[in-house]
């Protein structure tokens, strides 16, 4: 059952829809519980889970009276929309149900935010729990946040937006991300950034706030291939949709194709054919059609 939005003095919320990981959940939720300056957080849970054990995690990490939760039908970008509409906050991000987050780091959020107007958000570095980059080659400097550099500044754990900056009040695009019916398994989160980018807002990358994630390129799965063909389509997608310079696009091509020499000779073969599934998936994103 859906829990309706009270009057709220949150200065930040965090949508998470999750589905069937309890227990990476439980280890975000405590997280958040133990953050500097929770009394201002609010947790928005939208459980796709067809047990509804990912419900009581909020209820069993005792969060308070900002803590609520939902349920949607399947999809990251559709569990998100409707996490959205029990926002009370003015500022939101969207964690990964197994990020977690250093203790300062919502503070820092918030804190940053409030000296800084002109911002539409901010977006953070995200980690492995030994400092070593997740998901991306993160810029070590900060800076904002554009057309060219969202690949190494933005992931969707790591975003924290105004909510009067989004494009509507249900701002992910439901045939993007992790779940969407058919290939274009990732880049919801950069389709807004460019969106937001594009009506003429700012974003600031700033590495000094942290986000921690382990790497699903440790310990790599033979998942790990059909995942990433489908991240690859919505990142050529993404790049189609926006006009973003095919030249960029071949850059970072060029980049992943050293890499998957370098991984293959160190035995990394798993590794080494995600990344070539993820190249396939891109040109068929860019080109429009199925991998």
């Amino acid at each position: 059952m859906t829990s309706r939005p009270s009057q709220s003095t949150a200065a930040l919320a965090l949508v998470c829809s999750t589905i069937g990981r309890p227990d990476d959940l439980t280890r975000l939720v405590e997280s958040v519980r133990d953050s500097q300056g929770f009394d201002d957080v609010e947790f928005v849970l939208v459980d796709q889970s067809s047990d509804k054990r990912s419900s009581a995690v909020l209820d069993n990490a005792a969060m308070g009276g900002k803590s609520r939760s939902t349920v949607s039908g399947r999809g990251l970008s559709v569990g998100r929309n409707v996490g959205m509409g029990l926002v009370t906050a003015p500022i939101v991000g969207f964690p990964d149900d197994n990020c977690w987050y250093p203790p300062e780091t919502l503070s820092k959020v918030v804190e940053l935010l409030a000296s800084r107007p002109d911002l539409a958000g901010v977006s953070g570095v995200q980690l492995t729990p030994d400092g070593k980059p997740s998901m991306l080659r993160w810029l070590e400097k900060p800076t904002f946040i554009t057309r060219r550099n969202f690949v190494r500044t933005s992931v969707s754990s790591t975003l924290f937006l105004r909510v009067n900056a989004l494009p509507s009040s249900a701002p992910f695009d439901e045939g993007v991300g992790a779940g969407a019916p058919g290939w274009r398994g990732a880049g919801e989160e950069s389709d807004l950034v460019l969106r937001m980018l594009a009506a003429g807002h700012r974003i600031f990358y700033d590495p000094s706030i942290v986000i921690l994630q382990d790497d699903d390129r440790d310990d790599a799965t033979e998942d790990l291939v059909s995942k990433k063909l489908k991240y690859g389509v919505g990142m050529g997608y993404l790049w189609r949709r926006h006009h973003l310079p095919v030249a960029h696009l071949m850059y970072h091509a060029l980049r992943k194709m050293v890499g998957i020499v370098i991984r293959a000779a160190r035995g990394d073969v798993i590794v080494a054919r995600s990344d070539l599934a993820y190249l396939r998936g891109e040109v068929a994103g860019w080109l429009g059609r199925e991998p």
